[in-house]
């Protein structure tokens, strides 16, 4: 199989998973030392550094900004290019918050590969939205490291 062939099943893979809500299988796409890249200047946004902490710390904390149940994530996705070092996809995201606003958002996302996983990640969405409906508090004093983020 060639590297693009590769991964393109890798981003499939984590796309349709997130699709599924099985997070495991996202969390083993992840290299341990993955790095997210996250645009914006809310403490959500800036570099996120390692698995643990995307997943034990920054999505938990975004998650529990909506009623639970009503989180749908990826249930539309799109590849829009892969290569041998990269691939470029779309997703979108729907909730509803604890006071019943609505997330209706999509996401893009710059996937980097290192052979079997997922790298790095360089996400963009509507920054606006999440600042209105993503609470600072949620992530109990954590945040991202803000600066130029790294391509």
């Amino acid at each position: 199989m060639s590297k693009v062939e590769n991964n393109r099943k890798i981003i499939e893979k984590y796309y349709s998973s997130i699709a599924s809500g099985d997070f495991e299988t996202v969390i083993s796409l992840m290299h341990k030392d993955v790095i997210f890249h996250i645009i914006g200047e809310t403490p959500y946004a800036g570099m996120w550094e390692g698995r643990d902490n995307i997943y034990g710390i920054l999505v938990p904390a975004v998650v529990s900004n909506f009623k639970e149940g009503s989180v749908k994530f990826a249930q539309k996705w799109s590849i829009m290019c892969v290569d041998e070092k990269r691939a470029t996809g779309l997703m979108s995201a729907k909730a509803e918050t604890h006071d019943g606003r609505n997330l209706d958002m999509t996401y893009c996302h710059i996937l980097k590969f290192n052979g079997s996983q997922i790298v790095e990640v360089h996400e963009f969405f509507d920054t606006a939205q999440g600042e209105k409906l993503f609470d600072n508090d949620k992530l109990n004093g954590n945040s991202g490291k803000l600066g130029i983020m790294n391509f």
